[in-house]
């Protein structure tokens, strides 16, 4: 008999065992973007591929950094820390990763990924900056940092599954190309289909700007020979030899969220010369003529436009510019708030490159 119930109670202690087994395997399986202990609730609030500078998309494109908002709850009744410097992990495999520090680069905003203390029952959503592959699974381990001397909290683990932002991967150029199909369209007068799926921008405000300083640049050379009327001509004249001759090439260099920074490098079509050129038909038409007529000298001046504007110098910018890009309703555009946005008139519409 006292078999009999040995039997039983090991059967029993076989099926506890077998269950509690099956509990651990589903709890691994189901681990995904939340994780609780104790102390803290977290999860991914959201992520995408970003660049900063020299942190970013790798040169064979299959890596790239990725910000990702952690959301942290404090659910003890004292204040608890988490930081990027002690507590926050990348997992990939056996090999942990610690979180990048100090990312920073002008013309996007990135959230300081420094410490931070999270009250009794408050929630904080913090940044933090890890190095990932594409496509790749990862763990996100947190452990908060307790008040209390000598106590200490259990890990989080975190899934961080990165083929999920792969879109934003995807996009990391997208300023780049709104920025040239920018330029091709409006100063350039081409057509780029990137234009329609990526730019937003007034414009016919953006030409009238760029004809009104071509104009002041014919002003130096032929003063009051061009009206207000006339310049469409002429302008349009140099934007079609722009078309013809200049060359643009544009590199996303800055990306989070809204706003990017891209280096743009360039030639354009100089008027360092249109002076000279212009003044060189004055010249002809008097010794022609034999007369000397101020005004009928520009006059024939300004009837050699086209040829005088495709004679003139193509010169390549030795720095190129760093164009301040901002997204509006899912579409780019240039910061013209950003002084480095001139460049873009001073380029191809004054025809000067730096």
């Amino acid at each position: 008999m006292m078999n009999k119930k040995i039997g039983v109670l090991a059967l029993m202690l076989s099926m506890m065992l077998g269950l509690a087994a099956c509990g651990e395997s589903d709890a691994k399986e189901t681990s995904g973007e939340s994780g609780k202990n104790k102390v803290a609730e977290v999860s991914i609030e959201k992520a995408e591929y970003i660049l900063a500078g020299d942190d970013g998309e790798s040169e064979d494109g299959e890596a790239g950094l990725l910000a990702v908002d952690l959301k942290v709850k404090n659910d003890s009744k004292s204040t608890i820390n988490v930081s990027p410097y002690d507590g926050v992990y990348l997992y990939d495999g056996d090999e942990q990763l610690s979180p990048e520090k100090s990312v920073y680069t002008r013309g996007i905003d990135l959230k300081d990924g420094g410490s931070s203390d999270i009250g009794a029952g408050k929630v904080k959503t913090l940044p933090f900056y890890f190095n990932v592959e594409k496509d790749k699974k990862y763990e996100i381990g947190v452990t908060p940092s307790l008040s209390e001397p000598g106590e200490k909290a259990d890990e989080i683990l975190l899934v961080l599954d990165t083929k999920k932002y792969a879109e934003s991967f995807e996009e990391i150029q997208d300023p780049a190309k709104a920025l040239t199909a920018y330029i091709d369209v409006i100063y350039f007068g081409k057509e780029n289909s990137d234009y329609e799926k990526l730019v937003t921008a007034d414009k016919e405000a953006v030409q009238q700007t760029a004809k009104g300083e071509f104009k002041k640049e014919l002003d130096i050379s032929l003063p009051d020979m061009v009206t207000d009327a006339d310049i469409e001509k002429y302008y349009s004249s140099y934007k079609s030899v722009l078309g013809e001759k200049a060359e643009i090439e544009a590199k996303t260099m800055a990306k989070a969220g809204d706003k990017a920074v891209v280096k743009l490098d360039y030639s354009t079509v100089s008027t360092d010369n249109l002076y000279d050129k212009l003044y060189s038909f004055q010249k002809e038409y008097r010794e022609n003529t034999g007369g000397y007529d101020t005004e009928k000298e520009k006059q024939y001046a300004l009837s050699k436009f086209d040829t005088v504007v495709q004679s003139l110098e193509v010169v390549k910018s030795q720095n190129g510019a760093e164009i301040s890009m901002i997204k509006k309703d899912g579409k780019w555009t240039v910061n013209n708030a950003d002084h480095y946005s001139d460049y873009l008139v001073q380029a191809f519409a004054e025809g000067r490159a730096y």
